[in-house]
């Protein structure tokens, strides 16, 4: 008899508690993780983004076989196996703070990230058979801004005693996260394409298989209105995102500085940034969840207007900013914005496609994503490195322009009222 029976686990709240135990890991680790690589490791702009584009080259490679594996083979082991690869990961970066060893740890950290993002979320989807995830997203995003407090306070408090503690520390939680995962999870409703009876081999079949999961993909693009455009600004928001993600940091602690205030050392002003950051996440994800779960996904194209329109306001503020508590103001909108872009984008996606091609589409979206950040980060980190941080911002922030433009071509071409319970994919063939 099996020590717990899976059949009793709630998975909405297991899914809850999935995303603010992430979110608690991976504040821990990164939260100060610029601080123990500029200081510890020496890295200059360029290394810091080349460490990012590494991340996001490997990410990008793995992103589709892992979407396809989860959706035909299975969603719980994706899970499970990606949360202990990121675990390695992080265990192996906290070991040293050489560019080499950061720079080959992020194989290990892109494919945990990889296998589990996607498969998180199709999951969610099959074992709680609703019609309408956008405010299931939204609320795990909102309780992992609590998950992320507690993640950067602690990231201060260890990286206060030595840098590489909150890594190493992230990744042994992290692992031990993954064998209770792999004891709790359920997969109940998860339906594996079935065999057509004939003798194939299972190469044969896997091939079979992957060429109907591609087609049905190609299908999606056709028959749900705006797709494209989704995934063009996905690309866009990805070609900002790198450089604001590794410079926005060194650009504080570089370029402004931190006020001599209760003597606090970088590393905790880095927490207690993350810890505004997240509380008032909390408020904006909230008014997000009500929105959408009284007027449905047809909400969603506006708020994502909304919300991408002030990260790209609060990136050009940041990049301008001459003292900290202006640039502080500007980090807080851009910071507080753009956690609402993936559960908003997931929301308006995982309703409109097939079941069985779920997580692969979602991995088609972060594909662009992780696109936008190979093209943009070397480029952006030449920028910082011949000129300014202060230029590699601004350049960076310049691209969000064509990510709102694609938005408002979607909401010419999506006229149709979007709250149906039905993926419109579903119909087509």
């Amino acid at each position: 008899m099996p020590l717990i029976d899976r059949s009793r686990v709630n998975p909405y709240r297991l899914y809850l508690v999935m995303r603010v135990a992430l979110s608690f890991l991976v504040a821990m680790a990164f939260t100060t993780s610029v601080v123990y690589r500029v200081d510890e490791g020496g890295m200059n702009p360029f290394e810091l983004l080349m460490i990012g584009t590494v991340l996001e080259v490997t990410y990008l490679v793995f992103q589709l076989p892992t979407g396809i594996l989860a959706d035909l083979a299975s969603r719980r082991a994706c899970v499970v196996a990606g949360f202990g690869v990121y675990a390695g990961g992080l265990v192996m970066q906290g070991c040293s703070a050489e560019f080499w060893v950061h720079l080959a740890a992020q194989v290990l950290l892109a494919l945990g990230a990889a296998l589990m993002s996607g498969a998180q979320e199709s999951w969610v989807a099959d074992e709680t058979q609703r019609a309408e995830l956008t405010p299931v997203y939204l609320r795990a995003t909102q309780l992992s801004f609590v998950g992320g407090i507690t993640g950067s306070l602690l990231s201060g408090a260890l990286g206060s005693i030595a840098l590489s503690l909150p890594m190493l520390v992230g990744g042994v939680l992290m692992a031990i996260g993954t064998v209770a995962l792999a004891l709790v999870m359920p997969e109940r409703h998860f339906q594996r394409p079935a065999n057509d009876g004939k003798v194939q081999t299972v190469l044969q079949q896997a091939r079979a298989e992957v060429r109907e999961q591609v087609r049905a993909s190609r299908r999606a693009t056709r028959v749900v209105p705006g797709l494209v455009l989704l995934l063009g600004m996905t690309f866009a928001f990805g070609l900002w995102s790198e450089s604001f993600d590794r410079l926005s940091g060194a650009f504080l602690l570089e370029d402004i500085g931190f006020p001599d205030l209760f003597g606090l050392e970088p590393a905790m002003w880095f927490s207690l940034i993350s810890c505004v950051v997240a509380v008032g996440g909390i408020g904006v994800t909230e008014w997000a969840r009500r929105r959408t779960a009284r007027l449905g996904s047809g909400s969603i194209i506006g708020m994502l207007m909304l919300f991408t329109a002030a990260t790209l306001a609060g990136a050009i503020g940041f990049g301008l900013a001459e003292t900290f508590w202006v640039a502080l103001a500007f980090l807080l909108l851009v910071s507080v914005s753009r956690p609402l872009y993936e559960p908003l984008v997931n929301g308006w996606l995982v309703v409109r496609v097939e079941p069985k091609v779920r997580a692969t589409a979602l991995s088609a979206r972060d594909m662009f994503d992780s696109g936008g950040q190979i093209v943009g980060g070397p480029v952006i980190g030449v920028i910082g490195t011949a000129f300014t941080l202060r230029a590699a911002l601004l350049a960076g922030a310049a691209v969000l322009v064509p990510a709102i433009l694609c938005l408002i071509g979607m909401g010419r071409k999506v006229k149709e009222p979007e709250s149906g319970p039905e993926p419109v994919a579903a119909h087509a063939e």
